[in-house]
């Protein structure tokens, strides 16, 4: 420490001896003071924009807090091009069937047509055996008639019926009658089905009219599809004259294949035309 101490007084005299020194040792100080004091005025100078920046933000927000900017309402939306409209797709129904024996439909259904039943003669061995509901007033093509056809249509009778509730046939039984039949729709149902052997609909299905099946007699050579006939029947005014043509009788079951119970030898077949 000694020697360290008379070192710095040596020097100290040299430099009070010979001012020259002294400047020396003075500038560099005065430079890095200068230096200093210009970095410091900088950062003095960001510093005050950035408090001045925020504190114009914080202004604005408190002037929007105050008084919200006024905003102009909602446009509505453009319309879709038509390529993307939307589509309603109704979901009605159309279940059609053909109520035989009548001449109205149920009071849910809609007509499409009356008419009277049709088919092959009972005596004859070909021709169709499928009944027709055929309307009352028919539209004709290119016709000949000069030539005879080969295929035969003819109008349709009950025959013998059983079991029917004839208060629509002045309470009897319309034998040799000729069938009337309707083309019924229901507006509100999509399937159709007719029930043999119940008179009652299954859960979930709707009864548009019950009533017996009805068919060609067995000994006939003509064959004919089963219909369901309505239990309370109606009659063409007109047609009661036993003209033949397709023939209907009631139909009950026969034990053997058919099993017995639960069906019983005799009865006469109900049917059910059902709809969903």
């Amino acid at each position: 420490m000694a020697f360290m101490w008379r070192g710095f007084s040596n020097l100290a005299e040299k430099f009070s001896s010979q001012p020259f020194l002294r400047y020396l040792l003075v500038v560099p100080f005065l430079v890095v003071f200068v230096i200093g004091s210009y970095n410091l005025g900088r950062i003095s100078g960001k510093s005050s924009k950035v408090n001045g920046g925020e504190d114009s933000i914080l202004s604005r927000e408190r002037r929007d807090v105050v008084n919200p900017p006024s905003s102009s309402p909602a446009a509505d939306p453009p319309p879709p091009p038509p390529s993307q409209s939307i589509r309603i797709v109704s979901s009605a129904g159309g279940a059609v069937y053909i109520r035989w024996g009548r001449t109205e439909c149920p009071a849910d259904s809609d007509a499409v047509y009356a008419g009277v039943v049709g088919g092959s003669a009972y005596g004859t061995h070909g021709g169709g055996s499928n009944p027709l509901c055929l309307p009352m007033n028919p539209l004709w093509s290119n016709f000949n008639e000069n030539v005879e056809k080969g295929a035969k249509l003819y109008g349709a009778e009950y025959e013998s019926p059983s079991g029917f509730d004839f208060a629509n046939v002045g309470n009897r039984a319309p034998h040799d009658h000729n069938i009337p039949c309707v083309v019924c729709r229901s507006p509100t149902r999509n399937s159709a089905l007719v029930v043999p052997a119940r008179n009652v609909c299954y859960d979930g299905w709707n009864a548009e009219y019950t009533g017996y099946l009805m068919s060609g007699h067995p000994t006939h050579p003509g064959r004919s599809q089963f219909i369901c006939v309505d239990g309370s029947p109606e009659s063409d005014p007109a047609g009661f004259r036993d003209e033949g043509g397709a023939l209907f009788y009631n139909v009950e079951g026969v034990c053997g294949s058919l099993p017995c119970p639960p069906y019983i030898q005799r009865r006469e077949i109900v049917c059910a035309v059902c709809t969903k």
